[in-house]
């Protein structure tokens, strides 16, 4: 599973909290609260995440990427539900999802031998936008 990455979820949480008075905010915080309770009783950094957001303030956004950057490594299950819920809802909280690169195990190998005549090239992995040649 490819785990989105702290700053996309701390983002994300932030968001949902500063606009939990519109509904697309109302809406996105709700859909974190059974993720955050079902975390809260859990020992270490998942219960400390849940307690730390019951009352998010833009002042916390430091130790909620904290506890978000200790979760991504220390607890997979609840960062993939993490995940999942920033996936489900950066769209409506106007938040840019990327991901957690420690978590890619993936490689590129682009290779160009022997008598190979190369007008145009291009070679690379995770490609976004409009390419011109």
């Amino acid at each position: 599973m490819d785990i989105v990455s702290a700053d996309t979820i701390t983002r994300a949480i932030m968001a949902a909290a500063g606009a939990a008075g519109t509904a697309a905010g109302r809406q996105a915080w709700e859909a974190l609260q059974p993720v955050l309770r079902r975390a809260l009783h859990r020992r270490g950094p998942a219960g400390e995440l849940a307690a730390a957001t019951t009352e998010v303030e833009p002042a916390g956004e430091p130790r909620v990427r904290e506890l978000v950057g200790t979760v991504i490594e220390q607890d997979p299950e609840f960062a993939g539900q993490l995940s999942d819920w920033a996936r489900e809802h950066a769209g409506t909280l106007n938040v840019a999802i990327t991901y957690d690169q420690r978590q890619d195990h993936s490689r590129v190998s682009n290779t160009v031998s022997g008598d190979a005549k190369v007008q145009k090239l291009l070679q690379g992995r995770d490609f976004t936008g409009t390419i011109n040649m």
